[in-house]
């Protein structure tokens, strides 16, 4: 999983522009206002991309912090 969080914290710091960023998987979409429609689809992508994964419509409506991208990625 740490492994994991990792590779999404390089994603997030990439779309949301923030080198300092760290990430855990409490975050939550509330907690960052640049984590608007946008960028969760750009985090989607990338995340799909590196990770060889597909999310459903549904799946992606879901997610609410990095715990769900997480868990849809277990």
């Amino acid at each position: 999983m740490e492994e994991k969080l990792e590779k999404l914290q390089e994603i997030f710091r990439d779309i949301l522009d923030n080198e300092e960023l760290v990430i855990a998987p409490e975050f939550t979409v509330a907690e960052c206002d640049d984590w608007d429609s946008v960028a969760m689809l750009q985090i989607v992508m990338a995340t799909e991309s590196a990770f060889q994964v597909r999310f459903s419509t549904d799946e992606v409506a879901s997610i609410k912090s990095v715990a769900d991208i997480l868990k849809k990625l277990s």
